[in-house]
């Protein structure tokens, strides 16, 4: 989605909103609360009509009963990419939560990005290393028979494999536009039960990202530990699932994140 905040939605979004809709979007955007509650606060305030239709009548939005009614909010989602509510008044997706979300981390990201200047610091980006920055499977596709066979459900296991696999399209390009602009390392989580995973893993960034990545490697199985802004990763495990900051699900249908391109598209608004 293209870079939106609170201010802009006030700024230039007012003719798709009533007096009340910006009336609680004002106190949305004074309210200085955690990131989850000003989300739940930011819907309510911008996609009441989600909870008017179970009321015959709102005197602040309208009557949600009405075609006038449904036509104007369809048409106020329409502007925020929004899908429409259906003819019963629900929305038939999460695509409002995720607008949200985003709006959101936006604004926060514009205060923070501005205080970060002053101080001539970067926002914090970690990176995962497989099937994001490189490509699993052309590990696979490099060993034998009789591995594939013996580590059958713990390829990851084989000894030596995390070195043979090439980089993810994309990848190396990426990780240095993201080194230029944020304060960037790679967090990875390398199997327990195969010792030269950790040694191959960092061989592999010496190879592939030598300048770039000079002692930037944390390898770690419990990523919601590490402090920053966002999480480049294409799974929700060791982790990743609980990071405090903006989790970029990498690859993942329907995230919005489907390949490099995307990902750095996204990040341009933000650096």
């Amino acid at each position: 989605m293209t870079t939106i905040t609170i201010g802009k939605i006030l700024h230039k979004y007012q003719n798709f909103l009533t007096e009340y809709e910006v009336k609680k979007l004002r106190e949305v955007q004074r309210g200085k609360t955690d990131f989850p509650t000003q989300v739940n606060d930011l819907k309510h305030a911008l996609f009441g009509e989600e909870w008017d239709f179970m009321t015959k009548e709102n005197s602040d939005t309208g009557n949600p009963m009405s075609q006038e009614y449904t036509d104007r909010v369809n048409k106020k989602r329409e502007a925020f990419g929004v899908s429409p509510i259906n003819d019963d008044g629900y929305s038939t997706d999460n695509t409002s939560d995720i607008f949200c979300e985003e709006v959101v981390r936006h604004t926060k990201n514009y205060k923070e990005l501005l205080e970060l200047k002053k101080k001539n610091a970067k926002q914090i980006v970690f990176v995962d290393m497989d099937n994001v920055l490189v490509n699993f499977q052309s590990g696979i596709d490099k060993i034998s028979e009789e591995e594939k066979l013996k580590y059958e459900g713990d390829l990851d296991d084989v000894p030596g494999i995390f070195s043979l696999m090439d980089p993810y399209e994309g990848a190396i390009e990426g990780y240095k536009w993201l080194a230029k602009n944020f304060d960037t390392y790679i967090l990875s989580t390398a199997p327990w039960d195969n010792p030269s995973a950790w040694t191959d893993k960092l061989l592999w960034v010496k190879k592939h990202l030598p300048d770039v990545a000079y002692k930037r490697l944390i390898l770690s199985h419990n990523k919601h530990l590490a402090k920053g802004d966002f999480l480049i990763d294409d799974r929700t495990a060791n982790g990743a699932e609980n990071f405090p900051g903006k989790h970029i699900h990498f690859s993942e249908k329907g995230k919005g994140f489907e390949d490099w391109k995307t990902v750095i598209s996204y990040m341009k608004n933000l650096a």
